[in-house]
């Protein structure tokens, strides 16, 4: 049975669940729906970092923060839950495969991100010694410059 809720004037849709069963079955599939939305924005970031020239790194961090926060506070849910009811053995196997597959995804785009950083840091290096070597050029250049000088006084 679905009833909305207002809290603070806003509306939430709810459900109400007639077993803890179905309350945790629930609570997984939402859990699950998030592992999904993860996944995904791991594949985007990840494909972005390989072929982006300058990828927009603070909403890839922002995305990656956002997708994380909802993956803890749904894993958190069906935890509580589980203190209430026993889970069963095949969803514990399967959450805790995907938690590990996502978590491995997680360590392959740190690593993009690392390499990312390197070359970014290898480029600004590159340009400030570029910038020090035109800097030493455009001196030469002023003392080489002709000059106007008034002689008329």
């Amino acid at each position: 049975m679905e009833r909305l809720l207002r809290l603070h004037g806003i509306p939430f849709l709810f459900r109400l669940c007639q077993s803890e069963e179905e309350a945790m079955h629930v609570l997984s599939e939402a859990l699950w729906v998030a592992c999904n939305n993860y996944q995904a924005m791991q594949q985007a970031h990840q494909h972005c970092l390989e072929t982006a020239a300058s990828p927009d790194m603070e909403r890839l961090v922002f995305e990656r923060e956002q997708r994380f926060a909802d993956l803890q506070n749904r894993l958190t849910a069906l935890i509580y839950q589980w203190q209430r009811a026993a889970p069963e053995a095949a969803l514990v196997s399967a959450l805790q495969a995907r938690l590990t597959a996502l978590r491995e995804g997680d360590v392959i785009l740190d690593e993009h991100l690392q390499a990312y950083r390197v070359t970014l840091a290898q480029t600004r290096a590159q340009l400030q010694q570029g910038q020090k070597v035109l800097v030493g050029y455009g001196n030469q250049a002023a003392r080489w410059s002709p000059r106007v000088v008034d002689r008329s006084g």
